[in-house]
């Protein structure tokens, strides 16, 4: 049965657990004393003018679009404590199809805190983002609200308590208690539709691990039970080692029992043993290679990352991974995986360095449960006054229940420039391939982008902006392509 929310009750309820627990890590008494804050209210206004207001393929309206929005960033920094908090409520007003007239909600947070020294942290994440479900779906050039039937509002948090506790120098433990949840609502603009049902998850977590008397032989025992309101229940039991060979290699090794209900592994969800070996090899501080393969989800399962660090200021990555997990729990994947950034930009995607998006859907959102396999790889780095951020990524999505097979493969590149002192600018491309359908929906989508931003004074800045963006898709009526250019202004307070 699908569950609606109003936007007054999404408010209420859908985001409280994790503003509440954020408040704490900000209230907790010594924690706001002992740490450094910056807050930083943004007023930002927008003019853009699109060639394709409605995103759709025949019948394009250009049109104005005015959008002013006001935000918040709050940053922490101390001994015991860690909070990155961004939220912008955006307004768009569209000049002639004023029905597209829209509030939008960008919410992305991350805080992280010790109650008790060495024993009690707790870790709280959320994301609120507007998003379409389907690749076929309503897509913009721009940040703006494209006013489709196919959109969702996407609320994603998870509050996460662990106790620690270490036994002398013999062994550490850790007891981790998870509440996620992930909803979807109707935006304002679009015809009410029938969106995805929420998921809420509750997963506990043990673990003991060799402490540092075990220098050359390191050991980890995991437990696992995850419960879940759409029946994706999972329980695992993990005994991993690893052996020091000598200071470059080191030897891998893992066996466990695993459920996972529904997921078209075993018909019956009957319990299913895995194992996996390899190792890893550092050649020196900048270089190190660690790839294992063994049994797992069915069949033969490979778990592998490399990376090397240019200097000081470029790395290579590379990774690839296989996990059977739903959409909902894909989207908590992401929202868990975002890191905070060295340079001080805010949240990002520790692979590819850019902003972080974990809302962001590679695949048409399923309802189901479905082995997914992807590779990546990023090279991102510094160099003079230029930065650079290149990636590239095949996603393999496998219906084990159906026996079908979905995959896109994605690159992006984004390279920014500092001009002057006071004058910055970029290029940026993304483009996104269906190659492989099973419901025949192929595609490519191409967007690109510039933009020169200028410091007018202090906190107060000026952008101009072009975007492209291009769909060609094999089913009927699903092409689109939109021009838009923008100016905006931005002050800070």
């Amino acid at each position: 049965m699908t569950h609606r929310l109003p936007k007054r009750a999404f408010i209420r309820y859908s985001t409280a657990a994790t503003l509440v627990a954020m408040a704490a890590l900000i209230f907790t008494p010594g924690m706001a004393s002992a740490a450094e804050w910056r807050l930083s209210p943004t007023v930002t206004l927008d003019q853009s003018v699109t060639d394709n207001a409605r995103s759709v393929e025949s019948g394009k309206e250009a049109d104005m679009i005015t959008t002013t929005t006001a935000g918040i960033a709050i940053v922490g920094n101390g001994p015991r404590l860690q909070l990155d908090f961004n939220y912008d409520l955006s307004k768009d007003i569209f000049w002639d199809n004023s029905d597209l007239n829209t509030f939008r909600h960008s919410l992305l947070g991350s805080g992280k805190v010790e109650l008790w020294e060495d024993h009690i942290f707790i870790d709280t994440r959320a994301s609120i983002s507007q998003q379409s479900l389907a690749r076929s779906g309503g897509l913009t050039a721009s940040d703006r609200g494209a006013g489709t039937n196919d959109q969702s509002m996407v609320v994603n948090y998870s509050v996460t308590p662990n106790f620690a506790h270490r036994y002398s120098s013999w062994a550490d433990t850790d007891l981790i208690l998870s509440f996620s949840e992930v909803r979807f609502l109707d935006t304002d603009t679009g015809a009410a539709n029938a969106q995805p049902d929420a998921n809420r998850n509750i997963t506990l977590t043990t673990v003991l691990r060799s402490g540092p008397k075990f220098s050359r032989t390191k050991w980890e025992v995991n437990g696992n039970r995850s419960f879940s309101n759409d029946d994706t229940d999972r329980e695992s039991l993990e005994m991993s080692g690893e052996y020091a060979w000598n200071r470059h290699i080191d030897f891998l090794a893992r066996v466990g029992r695993e459920t996972i209900d529904n997921s078209g592994i075993n018909a019956d969800n009957s319990a299913e043993i895995f194992w996996r070996g390899g190792a890893r090899i550092t050649p020196g501080p900048k270089s190190s290679l660690r790839f294992e393969v063994g049994h797992r989800f069915g069949g033969t399962n490979i778990s592998a990352d490399a990376s090397y660090k240019f200097g000081t200021k470029a790395a290579l990555t590379i990774s690839y991974e296989e996990e059977v997990k739903t959409e909902r729990q894909n989207l908590t994947d992401n929202l868990n995986n975002v890191a905070r950034d060295d340079a001080g930009q805010g949240l990002i995607d520790p692979l590819t360095g850019l902003p972080a998006n974990p809302n962001a859907l590679n695949f048409d959102f399923l309802d189901k449960t479905t082995l997914q396999k992807t590779f990546s790889i990023a090279l991102n780095g510094q160099s003079g006054r230029n930065s650079y951020n290149i990636s590239s990524s095949a996603n393999i999505q496998e219906d084990k229940n159906l026996n079908t097979e979905d995959v896109v493969v994605t690159f992006a590149a984004n390279i920014n420039r500092r001009i002057w002192p006071d004058l910055s600018g970029g290029v940026n491309m993304n483009i996104s391939s269906t190659i492989q359908s099973s419901s025949g929906a192929e595609d490519i989508i191409f967007t690109s982008g510039a933009f020169l931003s200028y410091t007018l004074q202090k906190n107060f800045s000026g952008d101009l902006r072009y975007n492209y963006l291009k769909r060609d898709s094999k089913v009927a009526g699903d092409d689109l392509e939109e021009n838009t250019l923008s100016l905006s202004i931005r002050k800070q307070f």
